[in-house]
Order: C-alpha cells, then sequence, then structure tokens
C-alpha cells in the first residue's frame, strides 16, 4: 500500500522549492566537481530542466507506440523513474535520450508488460538498435542503483479506474462519470509533465483528474467528495483545497521551446565531447558510451524518433 510504502516515505516532498534546491544541489555538485576537467560552458540546473522536460515528452510519445498498447501503469511507472533519476543525477553525467529508454524498458519489466530488448528497440528509427539495445542493458543496474532499488510505483492511473467505479456505485443519481473518464486519463497524462507525483499521494492526484475532468463537462462532483469524506465538511474543504493545488500545478506546464531545447543539447554536446578529450579513456566511458565513435556515426536525438513519427 502506498502509506507504507517508500514512495511515500523516500519520495514525496513538502513543496515545489526542495524539488527545485534538490536539482539545484545536483547541479551545483556536478559542476563543483568537473569545472576544472571541462574546456566546455556548463549546465545551469534550468537549463538541465528543460532538457529533462524534453525528453519526459519523447518518453510519453515513445511509450505510446506499443502494441497492444502498454498499461497505463507502467507508463507512469517510466515517468517516475525518469523524475526520480534527474533529482540526483545531472544530465551532464547522463544524457536524457539514454535515460528514458533505460526507465521505459525497466518499467515494462517491472510492471509485467512482455517485451524483450530486441522487441523495445524495433520501433525506433535509428541504424544503431544494436547499440542502443547494448547501452540499456549496460546502463540497467546504474539507473536501479540512482533509484535506490524503490521500483515499486504507485501511480494516479489505479485510484482514477477505482473512483470512476465508486461513483457509479455510491452517487448513481450523478451523470455517467464514462462521459468524462477520457478527459480524466488525459489530465493524468498532462500531469506527468509537471512534479505533481513527487508532492502529492496518487489518490489525490487521481481525485483531482476525475474534479477538473467534471468540470470542464460541467458536472459537480463535490457531493461525492463529501460522501467519500462521510460527511466532514471540514476535511472536504481542505481536501478541496489539495485538489486546487494538484489541478493548477498541472495546468501551469508547457512544452519547453524545441528552440532553445535545441541550443542546450548542443552545448551538452560541446561538453561531452570536451570533458571526453581531456578526461582520458575511463571518464570518456562513463560520461558517453558512444563517444569513441566516429562523430558521424553517433546518434543524435533524431536518432531515437520511432518508426512512423517523424519527431519525438
Amino acid at each position: 500500500m502506498f502509506h507504507d510504502s517508500s514512495q511515500r516515505t523516500r519520495w514525496i516532498f513538502s513543496d515545489s522549492s526542495q524539488i527545485q534546491e534538490l536539482r539545484r544541489s545536483t547541479n551545483r555538485e556536478w559542476c563543483a566537481k568537473h569545472k576544472k576537467e571541462s574546456l566546455g560552458e556548463l549546465l545551469t540546473w534550468e537549463e538541465e530542466e528543460m532538457l529533462c522536460a524534453h525528453y519526459l515528452h519523447k518518453l510519453l510519445e515513445f511509450c505510446n507506440l506499443f502494441q497492444p498498447p502498454i498499461p497505463r501503469a507502467a507508463l507512469g511507472t517510466a515517468v517516475a523513474y525518469f523524475k526520480r533519476f534527474y533529482l540526483h543525477t545531472s544530465v551532464m553525467e547522463y544524457h536524457p535520450k539514454d535515460i528514458f529508454l533505460c526507465c521505459a524498458y525497466l518499467s515494462f519489466k517491472v510492471e509485467e508488460y512482455n517485451v524483450n530488448v530486441d522487441q523495445f528497440v524495433h520501433v525506433l528509427k535509428s541504424d544503431l538498435r544494436t547499440r542502443i539495445a547494448e547501452m540499456i542493458l549496460s546502463y540497467e543496474l546504474m539507473v536501479m542503483q540512482r533509484l535506490k532499488f524503490h521500483l515499486t510505483i504507485h501511480s494516479p492511473f489505479r485510484p482514477l479506474e477505482g473512483f470512476i467505479i465508486d461513483m457509479k456505485t455510491r452517487c448513481p443519481h450523478l451523470a455517467n462519470p464514462e462521459v468524462f473518464r477520457q478527459k480524466a486519463d488525459d489530465f493524468l497524462l498532462h500531469s506527468c509533465n509537471s512534479d505533481v507525483s513527487l508532492l502529492f499521494p496518487p489518490s489525490q492526484i487521481a481525485l483531482a483528474a476525475v474534479r477538473h475532468a467534471a468540470k470542464s463537462v460541467k458536472l459537480k462532483v463535490d457531493e461525492y467528495l463529501f460522501i467519500l469524506l462521510d460527511s466532514d465538511k471540514t476535511a472536504a474543504d481542505d481536501v478541496l483545497a489539495t485538489l486546487e493545488r494538484v489541478e493548477n500545478l498541472v495546468l501551469a506546464v508547457s512544452s519547453p521551446d524545441v528552440s532553445k531545447v535545441g541550443f542546450v543539447e548542443s552545448k551538452l554536446e560541446r561538453l561531452q565531447h570536451s570533458t571526453v578529450n581531456t578526461g582520458g579513456t575511463k571518464r570518456k566511458q562513463r560520461l558517453h558510451p558512444q563517444d569513441d565513435e566516429p562523430r558521424s556515426k553517433r546518434r543524435s536525438g533524431e536518432d531515437i524518433v520511432p518508426a512512423g513519427l517523424n519527431k519525438l
């Protein structure tokens, strides 16, 4: 259960500023440790955050390409792994274009979506599939270590289904919840781009999705919330305030500027190349497994575009 999980005790933070400070600290520590050996310009924590947001979009789109469709729980798990990884790791150490694939592959295993590594990389629009598969397998243990082996994820997709069933049972006089199921699911997908999963229990995020989706079709479900909390008005008011916070945080998220992302990626590539040239063989292999390839054969962001899409 969530309340006894490592997710609640280790991965839920008190407010957004605590998460931002953790990301700043990760950036500062990496920069302080590697400033002397790098000839390139180091990334700021804001640039790191922008790059992570960009590849989080890629992760979501990548997961939607599989047939049969992956369970929503697997998608939520992949997102959680990616977000957790970059709380304590700089993108200057491990590029998100590698890590998002590792997080997706690991989540498929944990959530029992049966795809072997060859099938997994088959959807990639790249002539380096074998190399990418080797990278994923070589990074898998490292990713689990950075996640502190906390692999069980409680995502809001499961409680959403529970709330919809419960509404049908307790409030049959309300409109059929099925009319806003898709909008609630869309809200949860959009919430993946925010930090709400690091701030609130999954049940509250799911309930915020129900409330937001119901409002979008001009239905009021506050009555259901009142029943859910045994007619405790004070508790209901507190929960409503929390749901408003969740909704505002999710709706405030916007997609990163593609042109700015391109600039940051170029900056990161120059940084990695300069660090490789000055750091020796061991450092080269740890920074990026493809840095010993001829420059013309290195995979770029476009190399991981899944087949059938022009661009992720």
